[in-house]
């Protein structure tokens, strides 16, 4: 395994002053963003901000993590004081996939026309960086014995309904050690990709008047279908999860950078024997094919698809960030644009691979790789970052 423990410890401190961090240091930086926790260790790598560890882009980045609720209104309104600094959000990363609503914001806030074209800011462009599971973190209750926990579909419904409340009753024994569910307290990318798999699967284990509801709010998702349990457990960001999990008898859901390796059955759960390393991108799910479709920041995401075959884990989705065709320094040495334009095309020709395989995601395929790359990435598309036919005197400010 590529990460050491002392650079994980070096990580989770990070995190934690992160969202604190002082502002006096934005006049060293170049490319500002923040949002999701649960890729917040790829992006920490990528960007050389743990001591050690060389930055592997162009320009100087800065990514703070706190959810991607948060991420996804702070670079729709430009907003940087939602990171703890001042200047312009030039990038975020969001697990949560923009909604209808978000584009009307956006285009509210920056005066642009219809489908974000832009007459101030450029088109808002979201797309995937790579797949992600979310992992079912584990602590089993003191002298349970339990080594190994492998539940079913209906199991793993009936814990987020609250249905089942102790481990006897979900391992079929006489331990009456109640079950402690570890929730994110804020809007988050990984409570989405959660609920996109309890309500796609849940709906034949539960009453006829309950269903899980797709949101990246946990208390959302789960108000209809029992609300949260009073003993349940609210903890902030995917370090507050994994550090709320160092108590027995609990369980949770979490990326899986967070010392909670996918292959470790150990701590994590399976689900119907498959564990979270067994993912795959939805065999269905194809790029935007035309012009029209391409537009539409909402078509860059593919819609969640329950997996049916038993070997596949069933609890992913995609990674995604957030940026603007347009930029206002352009893509010039040494602004914004260029610096962009830089991260992008290593992320989708394959120079961040090794990144992404060590932090436990797994990479696009070729063609999702290939049609990003044609369609932002090529100076003269339409939607091509920093096109001077479009981009011509608008941008997201630097």
């Amino acid at each position: 395994m590529k990460h050491s423990k002392l650079k994980r410890q070096a990580l989770f401190a990070i995190v934690a002053t992160g969202a604190m961090a002082v502002t006096c240091a934005t006049s060293a930086q170049t490319v500002q963003g923040g949002g999701s926790t649960l890729a917040q260790p790829l992006y920490e790598e990528l960007f050389g901000i743990i001591d050690g560890w060389p930055s592997q882009v162009t320009g100087t980045w800065s990514y703070v993590g706190v959810n991607s609720g948060t991420g996804k209104s702070a670079f729709i309104n430009n907003t940087a004081s939602s990171f703890g600094k001042a200047g312009n959000v030039h990038f975020a990363g969001s697990e949560s996939a923009l909604t209808a609503q978000d584009i009307v914001n956006y285009t509210t806030a920056h005066n642009n026309g219809s489908n974000s074209t832009g007459t101030n800011y450029g088109r808002l462009i979201q797309i995937p960086i790579a797949l992600t599971s979310v992992v079912l973190p584990y602590s089993a209750p003191n002298g349970s014995g339990i080594t190994e926990l492998n539940l079913t579909r209906q199991q793993v419904c009936q814990i987020f309904s609250g249905q089942t409340t102790t481990w006897g009753a979900l391992l079929n024994s006489a331990d009456y050690t109640p079950i402690t569910l570890v929730y994110h307290a804020k809007t988050s990318g990984t409570t989405e990709l959660l609920s996109n798999f309890l309500a796609a699967s849940c709906t034949d284990y539960l009453p006829a008047d309950q269903s899980f509801t797709v949101s990246n709010s946990f208390a959302t998702m789960v108000s209809n279908a029992g609300g949260i349990r009073s003993n349940w457990v609210a903890a902030t960001g995917s370090l507050g999860v994994s550090t709320a999990m160092e108590t027995s008898g609990r369980i949770a859901y979490l990326s899986p950078a967070y010392t909670f390796p996918p292959s470790d059955a150990e701590r994590v759960a399976k689900i119907d024997g498959a564990l979270p390393y067994s993912i795959t991108f939805p065999s269905s799910a194809k790029p935007p094919a035309n012009v029209v479709a391409r537009n539409n920041p909402l078509n860059w995401v593919p819609s969640y698809e329950l997996p049916w075959d038993s070997a596949v884990y069933p609890i992913y989705g995609t990674v995604n960030m957030l940026f603007n065709q347009c930029y206002a320094d352009g893509t010039g040495s040494g602004t914004v644009g260029a610096a962009v334009k830089d991260f992008l095309t290593k992320l989708y020709d394959g120079t961040f691979d090794a990144s992404i395989e060590s932090n436990y995601f797994i990479k696009l395929p070729a063609e999702w790789n290939s049609a990003i790359s044609t369609v932002f990435l090529t100076p003269t598309n339409s939607l091509g970052i920093g096109n001077t036919s479009v981009c011509n005197g608008i941008g997201r400010p630097s």
